[in-house]
């Protein structure tokens, strides 16, 4: 059987120990964790225009609420439900990801700048006085160790060494010995990666739902992912979020997983370092002597880090394929290379350093898209009305053939007056609709046009063709009392149905807020026995499609009643 293809979105974001990570760290967790409270303050990394701008409606169009069930959070105990979390606890979550143990941004700085002077001011000692040889290696050997080192047994051996000022010397050693100590498990530099964030997505576009690939799936894949390539750096959170959807779909579940960047073991924030490791492990592997290593230094360029961010991607795929895809039919590959760099995909990577509220793809525009998917259905219901005006056309085609005189002329011009007149107060009420309304106008002035020519051609010729119709007259008679039907049922069927496809297009937009009542009370009292049992039937089935349960359900009892009604 042949693999499905498909995508995948994985990407990191590191963030430091320093004032900056920390804030924009803490922001991801906040909206990560669904931290409301917090979402609604005006939180210190807004900017200005935020801070002025920023509303409870523009934080809840981030997801759906109503969807916050299905958001799991990975737990010692197992995947559990996101709701199951009070906020107090969900802060406490946050509290223990953002805030690196045993670690104060101050005092490790202090701790830092007096190890700093008191290695200076030994150095130079050592350059620039007489001492032993053995002196000297003493100092050295403790300036170069990344141990503990003893302080009172360092004191001791270092009063043996004859010196001048050795009770200023002794103190300095001291200083060192004592503040390189206490930053003996610290970062060197807060610039260092606290914790980094991973994503893993299948993008929409590749149609794979929960049925097919599971939330749970992904989380246990990503999961085992981290563990097998970094075992050393634990999971500090992970999480499930399957709200950012519409109601009706089943795709777009996507997992955030924030891991450590301190090793268990040795104590080190060396994250980043044992990522490159690992990269050049999986190019050894795959091309042997010819692949082309980086430096385990972490000292790389800006190209560097790029290739080194897209063969961790690589890697995720390889793993991904073989655990997850593969056993269910399915093959993660990169898009081609002449898709990887076109405009499109170096705008995504602009987008995805933007906050998801600010980017042009996001679950407020999936509800615009869900809009406009049900535009496109009303337009396939006007397509289905104007198949029924072409009927109309194509009779009075036939009875023009018929008649072929002047009075027949005279009367379908007068109909399709009244029937422009109508249609051109319909489409006023809708400015989607305006340019057909146009196309329609200049349509039915070409037609009027041509039957007034033709007309002036007739004029001459009525008083003798007068007596040769007369036995016609019947016939037009009847054939007029079909067309008069057949335009009043098309105005009658268009009109109506206009009107309520415009209310329930009203009443979508403003869903949950105020008006939304008003707009359904019109669809309702729209929604008569005047409408052909068919036209009822589609317009609850639109309604359907829209989610709307209370006015699909008020409008099926209508529809009863109509029914009900019909057969007393």
């Amino acid at each position: 059987m042949t693999m499905r293809n498909c995508t995948l979105f994985y990407s990191f974001a590191n963030y430091g120990l320093n004032k900056k990570g920390r804030r924009t760290g803490k922001a991801t967790l906040i909206h990560s964790l669904r931290l409301k409270e917090q979402l609604e303050l005006k939180q210190k990394y807004l900017n200005k225009s935020h801070e002025l701008m920023r509303t409870k409606n523009e934080i809840n169009v981030e997801w759906d609420s109503s969807l916050s069930h299905a958001n799991l959070l990975d737990t010692p105990c197992g995947m559990v439900p996101l709701d199951t979390f009070t906020q107090a606890q969900r802060q406490q979550l946050l509290l223990d990801v953002v805030e690196p143990p045993l670690l104060s941004t101050v005092n490790t700085s202090d701790f830092g700048k007096i190890k700093s002077r008191a290695k200076y001011k030994l150095s130079d000692w050592i350059k620039n006085d007489s001492f032993c040889d053995a002196g000297i290696a003493f100092i050295k050997e403790i300036l170069a160790s990344e141990d503990v080192v003893n302080v009172q047994h360092s004191i001791y051996q270092f009063n043996l060494f004859d010196m001048k000022r050795k009770s200023q010397r002794t103190e300095q050693l001291v200083s060192y010995i004592n503040a390189h100590n206490t930053l003996i498990d610290k970062p060197k530099t807060l610039n260092f990666t606290n914790f980094q964030e991973v994503l893993f997505k299948i993008p929409i576009v590749n149609g794979i739902g929960t049925d097919i690939v599971s939330g749970k799936e992904m989380m246990q894949t990503m999961k085992e992912f981290i563990v097998h390539f970094y075992p050393d750096y634990p999971i500090k959170l992970m999480l499930l979020h399957d709200d950012e959807r519409l109601a009706h779909e089943n795709t777009g579940a996507h997992v955030h997983a924030f891991i450590s960047g301190q090793n268990a073991l040795t104590g080190k924030y060396d994250l980043r370092i044992a990522q490159i490791k690992k990269v050049n492990e999986f190019l050894f592997k795959r091309d042997g002597m010819s692949a082309t290593l980086f430096s385990e230094t972490g000292r790389l360029n800006y190209e560097q880090a790029g290739d080194v961010a897209k063969h961790m991607q690589e890697m995720f795929y390889e793993f991904v394929n073989e655990h997850l895809f593969h056993p269910k039919n399915i093959n993660a590959a990169f898009h081609p290379e002449s898709v990887r760099k076109s405009e499109k995909r170096k705008q995504m990577r602009k987008e995805a350093k933007l906050a998801k509220r600010d980017r042009p793809f996001n679950y407020h525009t999936r509800l615009l898209e869900d809009v406009d998917s049900l535009e496109i259905k009303a337009k396939k219901l006007d397509d289905k009305i104007s198949q029924r005006e072409k009927v109309v056309d194509d009779l009075e085609s036939k009875a023009a053939y018929l008649s072929e005189n002047c009075e027949t002329l005279i009367i379908k011009r007068d109909a399709l007056e009244q029937q422009c007149i109508k249609q051109e107060a319909a489409f006023q009420q809708n400015q989607r609709r305006h340019s057909k309304k146009i196309r329609l106008e200049q349509e039915v002035d070409e037609r009027l046009s041509t039957k007034r020519k033709e007309e002036k051609k007739l004029d001459e010729s009525i008083l003798l063709k007068q007596q040769k119709h007369t036995e016609l007259d019947s016939a037009i008679a009847e054939k007029q009392s079909i067309l008069d039907r057949l335009s009043v049922m098309a105005t009658q069927a268009l009109y109506p149905i206009q009107k309520m496809l415009e209310h329930m297009n009203n009443r979508l937009i403003l869903k949950g807020r105020a008006g939304a009542a008003e707009f359904m009370q019109h669809i309702i009292k729209a929604f008569s026995a005047d409408l052909p049992t068919e036209l009822r039937k589609t317009l609850i089935k639109i309604t359907n499609n829209t989610g709307d349960t209370e006015l699909e359900n008020a409008l099926t009892r209508k529809d009863s009643q109509i029914n009900d009604s019909f057969d007393m």
